[in-house]
């Protein structure tokens, strides 16, 4: 039996939106190469990659391989091609390269299509931003394809150069879970990136010159978390059906394994939760620090103005220039009243000191 497929959809399961999705990065990288990776194990048991779509298609025919093809930044004219060998459903191919902005999960008869993100930790000075992958799995065949680099694709690709053909012997669908997995990975991953910019974070704003800059930090990391939040939500939502069986292109044996990282997802959701909660109590102990430091400066600036008080007083009075005032014809008058004047700002200045209000 070879590999042909028929493109009628049977139910499609719509995912909650995981991001805002830009079309523009649909596009092939401009100045690079465009990749593609496919591995066969055929029915005599021996494996090997394949190196062009043009060799693909003799390889496809034969009945009894399995293959897992990888497409990354793909030509509109590769996509026809793989359209051409592999009978998928246009429209779903299309979707690939138009950008659907939400993960989903779609059956056909002969094959599962599905639509996933996966997570990576931002580089410094960029923000968090989900790649996004599609597969069609199908019971002896499944083809990825995406337009970012992907380091679970990467790793199942070595891995498939050292042992494919036993990889390849447990079936697509063991494929498929064995990349979900390493994508679950990643999402662990960049969880414990954002737990310890958190936590360096809340040891900043225990300093005593914190600085403003905090709170655009804290800002932006609400924002990347509510993202990676979208996406790992999303994922676990599209996870739940495979894990519950319903789909009869994923063997029930791996039914347990999909439990397991459904709720590997429900952990990173709820790190998440927690984590914008410590965000919260990082940007109160930055207003809480900035409150005390002005608290600090008005109380010292209060007690100055009120050594000055007395002062300015003594001075406006004696400044009148009226006759009468006892000592303005005394030849050492005014250097009596700004005696006085330093006396009374002396002791002010020594009993604020004492009450440790300056």
């Amino acid at each position: 039996m070879s590999l042909k497929t028929c493109a009628k959809p049977i139910k499609s399961h719509p995912v909650g939106r995981s991001c805002d999705f830009d079309a523009s990065s649909c596009q092939a990288r401009r100045g690079q190469p465009d990749m593609f990776t496919a591995f066969a194990r055929f029915a005599d048991g021996t494996a090997e990659q394949i190196a062009s779509l043009d060799v693909l298609g003799p390889a496809w025919a034969q009945d009894g391989v399995t293959v897992w093809v990888d497409l990354e930044a793909p030509t509109p004219e590769e996509i026809e091609q793989l359209r051409r060998i592999s009978a998928l459903d246009g429209a779903a191919l299309d979707a690939c390269g138009r950008g659907d902005p939400r993960p989903r999960i779609e059956e056909f008869e002969h094959y599962l299509f599905l639509v996933m993100y996966g997570a990576f930790a931002p580089r410094e000075g960029t923000e968090f931003q989900p790649r996004r992958v599609a597969a069609f799995c199908g019971s002896r065949f499944l083809v990825t394809i995406h337009h970012e680099p992907l380091r679970t694709i990467a790793a199942m690709r070595e891995r498939c150069s050292k042992i494919g053909h036993q990889i390849l012997a447990r079936g697509p669908d063991f494929v498929l879970y064995d990349i979900i997995d390493m994508m679950v990975d990643r999402y662990v991953e960049v969880t414990e990136h954002y737990e310890r910019l958190v936590e360096h974070l809340e040891e900043e704003s225990l300093d005593d010159d914190v600085d403003a800059g905090i709170v655009q930090m804290v800002s932006r990391l609400h924002r990347e978390l509510l993202e990676l939040r979208r996406a790992a939500t999303s994922k676990r939502d599209l996870i739940a059906p495979v894990a519950k069986g319903e789909f009869d292109h994923i063997s029930e044996n791996l039914g347990q394994r999909f439990t397991r990282l459904r709720d590997h997802l429900v952990n990173v959701i709820d790190t998440i939760g927690t984590l914008r909660d410590r965000l919260d109590g990082v940007r109160d102990n930055y207003h809480s620090a900035l409150a005390t430091r002005t608290s600090e400066v008005m109380r010292v600036l209060t007690g100055y103005a009120a050594i000055l008080l007395p002062i300015s007083a003594i001075a406006g009075v004696y400044g009148m220039n009226l006759r009468s005032w006892p000592g303005t014809e005394h030849p050492l008058g005014f250097w009596i009243v700004l005696a006085f004047m330093a006396a009374v700002g002396a002791t002010m200045f020594l009993y604020f000191r004492w009450k440790r209000w300056l």
